[in-house]
């Protein structure tokens, strides 16, 4: 069985973000490569509205992955694409303890990383263990430890599995890859997310989720199909997209806006950039969610900051709030009743774990610790990526996740340092642009969606640019070093007797 309706407006759309991505390569062999990515991009859509098993189809999405690394593209860049367009890559309801398949593709992706890395050498980088290594290291063992305090062996194991190694993978493997094309990277960025973009806006018009009905076509009846849900916001349906939920995709597209604004200081005015644009903001707004306005907004400022120039900072912040409280189908009643709930959680949640608050509580939930807060869809939606860490993982686990977290600006004012060229220092702009977007969006949203893993792999860019940065000064200064010819003819000492 297959669903062939969903799979050519999949790959309709896909082939829309296509066009202005070739019509922005520079050479023949990016054409091919984008054009591989895309073809690829289409058999994981058509995979998945397909009758393959679920779990069959993560093991042949990540070897998908796998084949698509090659060496002039930067593997961070091939994995930022199938992050976003792969279906729920990173989506697990971790509050009703449903995951959407028995295997996320994350997981995969994280092995077919470390495949690649172990099978190209060229794309190996050097480098010394630092803090943002240890802050999410212990971050990520920390809270798997907590999660696990009242589970038996195989489910520490699971939860081991689940949290800790493919973030752990992702985030060490690409913070030692070889970044020799960042402007490769924020144009594929932006191509995905253009790509998720017009799917987005598609669903929003037609009112027709395309990956919804897949629980009786994989004949996996414990599949949590959650655009069957319906979301409706102020008369409009909230398109899915590829994502998990519109909180997720609202955010990775404000994320991705700003990774175009860099694109664009880079080639400057371009209309298939416009056209690559649209479809982000079109997408964006189909999500009806004002966290990917707020990720974008701040993410804006930031690099304008990060820039210097104080007169953009004001109108961008001037016109954010514009449309964050001036859209109809977001400031009615819906929107009122979202934010009471969220402040309710803010405040009344640390009180009902009491004791729990240090290490967590995962079982506050299922135990009715937190049924004050029970929303209308009849769960308790901890739309806060803060508070869920605290819950699941308690305060212990939260405090290097901030850490880690703050150690950004850190990261990029070594690279500034460094004096890196013109490209990388965009794109490290671009990435502290999307973690501060990221920080303050992180207060409207859920934990462990696809911007909590680009979030991390931010910094995985940014480390990696310092890597590259340093390994060409020291290539620089082994060349400039004089080359000393011996003294021929000169008086001869003698001997010591």
């Amino acid at each position: 069985m297959f669903y062939w309706k969903n799979a050519i407006v999949l790959i309709a759309m896909l082939a829309f973000a296509c066009l202005p991505t070739l019509a922005l390569a520079r050479s023949n062999w990016e054409r091919k490569a984008i054009t591989k990515l895309a073809a690829v991009a289409a058999l994981v859509a058509c995979m998945t509205v397909s009758f393959l098993p679920m779990t069959l189809c993560q093991i042949l999405f990540g070897v998908l992955l796998l084949l698509c690394l090659e060496r002039r593209v930067p593997m961070v860049a091939s994995y930022l694409f199938f992050l976003i367009w792969t279906p729920a890559a990173a989506g697990h309801l971790v509050v009703a303890g449903a995951y959407f398949v028995p295997l996320k593709p994350v997981i995969s992706f994280s092995l077919a990383l470390l495949a690649g890395y172990l099978l190209n050498p060229h794309m190996r980088l050097h480098r010394k263990f630092n803090r943002s290594d240890l802050y999410l290291t212990a971050f990520l063992l920390i809270f798997s430890i907590c999660v696990s305090l009242r589970d038996n062996g195989t489910g520490a194991a699971r939860n081991m599995v689940t949290y800790a190694l493919p973030y752990l993978l992702s985030y060490h493997v690409l913070s030692r890859t070889r970044i020799e094309r960042p402007e490769l990277v924020l144009r594929i960025l932006v191509f995905a997310a253009a790509a998720a973009g017009f799917l987005c806006t598609f669903e929003m018009i037609r009112v027709w989720p395309i990956y919804s009905g897949l629980a009786p076509l994989k004949g996996l009846w414990v599949l949590v199909d959650t655009p069957e849900m319906m979301l409706i916001r102020g008369g409009f349906f909230r398109a899915f997209g590829p994502f998990s939920h519109p909180l997720a995709g609202s955010s990775v597209l404000g994320m991705s806006g700003v990774a175009l604004y860099c694109l664009f200081r880079l080639r400057g005015p371009n209309p298939a950039l416009y056209l690559m644009g649209a479809g982000i903001l079109l997408g964006l707004f189909a999500t009806v969610s004002r966290t990917g306005i707020v990720a974008l907004v701040v993410g804006l400022v930031t690099v304008q900051l990060l820039r210097r120039r104080y007169g953009m900072v004001m109108l961008i912040m001037g016109a954010g709030l514009v449309v964050i409280l001036g859209l109809p189908a977001l400031s009615n009643h819906d929107t009122e009743v979202t934010g009471a709930y969220r402040l309710a959680l803010l405040l009344g949640v640390p009180k009902a774990l009491g004791s729990h608050l240090i290490f967590g509580y995962r079982e506050a939930t299922a135990s009715g610790l937190l049924d004050a807060f029970v929303q209308g869809q009849g769960i308790v939606d901890l739309v806060n990526i803060y508070l869920a860490i605290t819950v699941m993982g308690g305060i212990a686990s939260l405090i290097p996740y901030l850490l880690f977290l703050g150690s950004t600006i850190g990261q990029y004012r070594a690279l500034r340092r460094a004096k890196p060229d013109n490209d990388q220092l965009l794109l490290a702009q671009a990435c502290v642009g999307m973690q501060a977007g990221f920080m303050v969006a992180g207060a409207f949203m859920g934990a462990w969606a696809t911007s909590m893993i680009i979030s991390m792999l931010c910094i995985a860019m940014i480390v990696a640019l310092r890597g590259e940065v340093a390994m060409a000064a020291v290539g620089q200064r082994k060349k400039a070093a004089p080359a000393i010819e011996p003294i021929l003819g000169g008086e001869t000492l003698p001997a010591p007797r």
